[in-house]
């Protein structure tokens, strides 16, 4: 087997200003920049036939670079014909801009017979690829009545202005204005993210409080999110605290956790550390990751909170195997060292290695010093491990099965 003696190292544990937030990405969906919204009358033919000229700008290598530059061309000159064939075999191969032109001509009837069955599949293939332009056609399609369903163009309408196109982001702005909270919610996390507009924190909380206020539960978790951070509004763990908690009591899970994290500082509540531990346990049920992950480093510590080992390795094996990389670092430190479970170098090396594909530098590290003198046997084990993580067909076999002091479900009855 040939395992290296080399000494491995721990991921550090740090908890104190962990928060469910993930850089900037907790919200939904995307985000918008400070731009004041402006209303567009736009021709929808014009502004389409503008959207394919301007394809004449995009690279292409060789022979399709060509085709495609000479499809454009004749479209300019409404050589149709020539057109379509230029733009068909490209669209074929699914190159995304090529079945935009296609989808466009197919709209207006250029060409080819007007269909809006074969406008729509051209579009729907070039959208789903994400291009903005297709997808804020399919918008105006579900919104003109052809298709009419308003919250199919709302969403391919955020989608387009997530890429930056700005009609997309006044029609989604137009949305907001007459009140869908759906679209305010949007708004907000498009501000607060950047994505598509430049960011701004302040529109983004002013569109939160919108959404917020009709009831979108995201809007409510994002503005105790901005309360504490002193994004965009003043500081204060005490506001914080109290919207996470109207959050927490409609369901929000990501509000639990980062209210248990305020009852365990004593930020703006109370250190109530019962409180605490009820609601990182209630959200780690729920399949919060860094609900699960938290749990484990709380309980294997002991500083502060119960040290309880048998908890801890049953969260780490939960974080583990719903894809945290720290986790995966943990609990195969644990594994290596013989600490609390039985020492098995195998299985914390498929760990090591399963952390390291996901960037994780600690694991890359563990994983080269612990398992670099591998014999070709013992290596085919540990890939077969990690590949057997990596499809969810394999548990990690020293966790408990059940968390411990809770029953294990019995089977299920009709």
């Amino acid at each position: 087997m040939n395992l290296s003696d080399g000494r491995i190292s721990k991921r550090p544990v740090r908890l104190s200003g962990a928060q469910v937030e993930g850089g900037r990405t907790w919200f939904s969906t995307g985000v918008f920049s400070n731009r004041a919204a402006r209303q567009r009358g736009t021709d929808r033919r014009r502004t389409r036939l503008v959207r394919v000229l301007l394809l004449a700008g995009i690279c292409f290598t060789g022979a399709a670079a060509a085709d495609f530059s000479s499809g454009v061309a004749a479209y300019k000159r409404k050589d149709f014909a020539a057109a379509l064939t230029a733009f068909a075999p490209l669209a074929q191969q699914g190159e995304p801009r090529a079945q935009f032109a296609l989808g466009l001509m197919y709209d207006n009837g250029e060409g080819v017979q007007q269909s809006d069955e074969r406008a729509r599949y051209w579009y729907q293939l070039s959208a789903e690829q994400g291009y903005a332009k297709a997808q804020f056609n399919l918008g105006l399609m579900h919104e003109k009545g052809r298709t009419e369903d308003p919250a199919a163009a709302r969403e391919w309408f955020a989608r387009a202005a997530r890429r930056g196109n700005a009609d997309a982001v006044a029609r989604l702005h137009r949305y907001a204005d007459a009140g869908d909270s759906a679209a305010q919610l949007q708004l907000g996390n498009m501000y607060y993210l950047g994505e598509g507009v430049a960011r701004g924190d302040r529109d983004a909380y002013g569109w939160f409080v919108k959404a917020a206020a009709q009831g979108q539960v995201p809007a409510v978790f994002a503005i105790g999110l901005m309360h504490e951070k002193g994004e965009g509004v003043e500081q204060s763990y005490t506001e914080a605290g109290e919207w996470y908690q109207r959050a927490a009591e409609q369901g929000s899970v990501k509000a639990r956790f980062n209210l248990a994290r305020l009852y365990r500082l004593g930020r703006g509540v109370s250190r109530d550390l019962e409180r605490a531990r009820t609601l990182y346990e209630a959200a780690a049920r729920e399949g919060l990751v860094s609900a699960q992950l938290t749990l484990a480093m709380l309980f294997e510590a002991g500083q502060g909170w119960p040290h309880e080992p048998e908890r801890a390795l049953y969260w780490y094996a939960q974080a583990a195997q719903n894809g945290s990389a720290d986790a995966q670092v943990n609990l195969a430190f644990l594994l290596a060292q013989g600490l609390g479970v039985p020492r098995d170098p195998l299985e914390a090396c498929a760990l090591f290695s399963l952390a390291a594909q996901q960037g994780q530098v600690v694991g890359r590290k563990n994983y080269d010093l612990l398992c670099a003198g591998l014999d070709d046997e013992t290596f085919a084990e540990v890939e077969s491990r990690m590949h057997g993580y990596q499809a969810g067909q394999r548990v990690v076999a020293v966790a408990p099965r059940a968390e411990p002091g809770r029953e294990e479900p019995g089977p299920e009855t009709q």
